[in-house]
């Protein structure tokens, strides 16, 4: 009850805040400004109805009803709600034209009426149990009025893809600012803009900001001529680096995950009782499997693609890097990268530790040889990050046959640290041990899992990085990429060094 109704607290002063903005600002009822207010709207109706369930006699009575389901909707879609009006008011900026404003305020007018009456009714009949197909026939009324609002939500999303394909076919053009007030960086240069976004110097000469090329900015007063004094022009002549391959990533990881969801337990379980009609038809559910093996076809080749081309970003230096300034920007993003991996896994071996702390379990019963195997699996992975470090050196030395055989070495180790890893799990399964046995091996499947995948992932860019020096010479005289690749494969085995003790000791 604390933690709840102080949650509420900052998001009052919040929702004060842009009530008071709009008090003292200058609103126009265009679009986008119709979408955030309507959002303002539902965000109140949410936290309010939010701050009965913090109570606790209250929250016995709502708990598992629909006026959860309406609450949570009320504040989750608020949000999506100003993301709508977010594309209207960026649609200008990153297409070049305008959209119908008539269309965009009938959008906005259907969308809040079958929002309402979808969700609204849902707190007259809060009684109702959440998930529950069957419901008492007082609440017929609020039940039909949600299905017609949840039709009528429907269609405005209809009116929305008219409306802008309507406006990239036959739109006029977007000036660079299409509104009256807005000041921010974004409206100063074309709609769209170009790739670098804008090639000159921020100035606000003018009084307001703008970008002006070195000529201009000279002249345009003392304040600009020290900045053009001061600082570097940008890099004009430089590579472009618009790529398709991360589009492609994107496709290649939706099929694959499309295909996925199709392989899960209940899937299997749905086959197995259709298994007589299956034989019958003598037809089998191969659309998933296809598709999953095609997602990660695609995905392979996208990355591969993306890890072949050239990439390059000119510095300016003019942008504020403190407290990096020391640290380049790739490993900056690993470390990042690395203290988000530490997140994953410390919730799953927190999961693992509580439930051994809290649940009563005194041991966790493994099947022999479990701890001689995983004894083993902690010397590969320990010798394979000796061999990374050397990978490192001979980099620096500029050794390729050196730097082969080490970067080599360290993915024979991998191969090795898997191919023990499925000798282990094959003795669980072999003893009737699965993810779904018990919650104590979900979670031991779960997360040796996830570190199996990212040896894995490890040693799909170990082998990229081999590919790369056996064609083209690469790291010789950069071996900043082999550093990055060490740093990630230490982490790896630092959490086989935790899960170790963990899981096969204890």
């Amino acid at each position: 009850m604390a933690t709840t109704i102080g949650i509420s607290l900052p998001f009052d002063l919040m929702v004060f805040a842009l009530i008071y903005t709009m008090v003292k600002g200058r609103v126009r009822f265009t679009t986008p400004f119709l979408f955030n207010l309507g959002a303002l709207v539902l965000f109140i109706l949410g936290g309010i109805t939010g701050v009965f369930l913090g109570a606790v006699v209250l929250d016995y009575q709502f708990r598992g009803t629909y006026w959860v389901v309406a609450h949570f909707h009320y504040v989750m879609v608020a949000g999506s709600t100003a993301l709508v009006g977010g594309i209207y008011y960026w649609w200008p900026k990153i297409t070049g034209k305008m959209y119908d404003e008539t269309l965009g305020k009938l959008h906005f007018a259907v969308y809040f009426i079958g929002f309402n009456l979808l969700y609204f009714p849902m707190f007259m009949a809060w009684e109702t149990p959440r998930r529950v197909f069957h419901f008492g026939t007082e609440f017929t009324l609020y039940h039909r009025l949600a299905t017609v609002g949840a039709f009528v939500l429907g269609a405005s999303y209809l009116i929305m893809f008219y409306a802008l394909g309507k406006s990239l076919r036959s739109g006029p053009d977007a000036p660079d600012n299409p509104w009256a007030f807005s000041r921010t960086a974004e409206w100063a240069t074309t709609s769209p803009p170009p790739l670098e976004n804008w090639p000159d110097r921020p100035s606000y000469a003018s009084g307001k900001l703008e970008f002006v090329d070195d000529a201009t900015a000279a002249d345009g007063g003392a304040a600009t001529r020290e900045q053009a004094a001061q600082t570097e022009p940008l890099e004009a002549d430089h590579e472009d680096h618009a790529s398709i391959w991360p589009f492609g990533v994107g496709i290649g990881m939706f099929v694959t995950f499309l295909g996925l969801s199709g392989l899960t337990p209940w899937v299997a379980d749905f086959a197995i009782a259709r298994g007589a009609e299956l034989q019958q038809t003598g037809s089998t559910d191969l659309l998933h499997p296809m598709l999953f093996v095609g997602g990660i076809a695609i995905l392979g080749y996208t990355l591969f693609e993306y890890g072949r081309e050239r990439f390059h970003a000119p510095d300016q230096a003019i942008a504020e890097r403190w407290p990096f300034e020391g640290v380049g920007g790739t490993k900056l993003g690993v470390w990042f990268f690395l203290a988000s991996d530490v997140v994953v896994f410390g919730a799953a071996i927190g999961a693992y530790i509580f439930m051994r702390l809290h649940a009563g379990w005194g041991t966790f019963e493994t099947v022999p040889p479990s701890e001689v195997v995983g004894l083993v699996n902690t010397y590969v992975l320990l010798t394979s990050s000796f061999t990374v470090v050397l990978a490192l050196i001979m980099a620096e030395r500029e050794h390729k046959r050196g730097l082969l055989a080490s970067l080599g070495a360290t993915i024979v180790l991998g191969l090795t640290f898997l191919t023990v890893k499925g000798y282990e799990w094959s003795l669980e399964f072999a003893h009737g041990i699965y993810w779904f046995t018990d919650l104590e091996y979900s979670l031991y499947f779960v997360t040796t899992g996830l570190h199996a995948f990212h040896v894995i992932l490890g040693l799909l860019i170990a082998s990229f990085m081999f590919y790369r020096i056996m064609s083209v010479d690469a790291y010789l005289r950069d071996h900043r990429p082999v550093e990055y690749f060490g740093l990630y494969w230490h982490f790896v085995d630092i959490v086989w060094v935790i899960l170790f003790p963990l899981f096969y000791l204890m």
